[in-house]
């Protein structure tokens, strides 16, 4: 959830992709957690849902096949969960990600 965060010590852009490379492309992992919500903390640089942008692109510059993939995401909770706006929150992630 630190990625890409305004943290002193949060992982670049360029270490994210090459954690995802060695995780993701050379060992096999087909599983990313994510939040719209993330990166925490969020700030003057940073923007709640770069972390899914950040998947995006790392799926679209390596060409990863979507299928080959699994994304979990999750909404913010408290009083946003109506059916509204998981819509809404979902189709934001999805946008944010750049697929289905």
């Amino acid at each position: 959830q630190r990625w890409v965060s305004d943290d002193f010590n949060s992982p670049s852009e360029a270490e994210c992709f090459q954690f995802m490379d060695e995780a993701c492309l050379e060992g096999g992992v087909n599983l990313i957690d994510t939040a719209e919500q993330y990166p925490i903390p969020s700030g003057r640089t940073s923007r709640e849902g770069d972390s899914e942008l950040l998947i995006g692109k790392w799926m679209r510059e390596r060409n990863v096949p979507r299928e080959k993939m699994v994304i979990a995401t999750k909404i913010t909770g408290g009083r946003n969960v109506t059916p509204q706006n998981i819509r809404k929150d979902c189709d934001g992630s999805l946008k944010r990600l750049g697929t289905e």
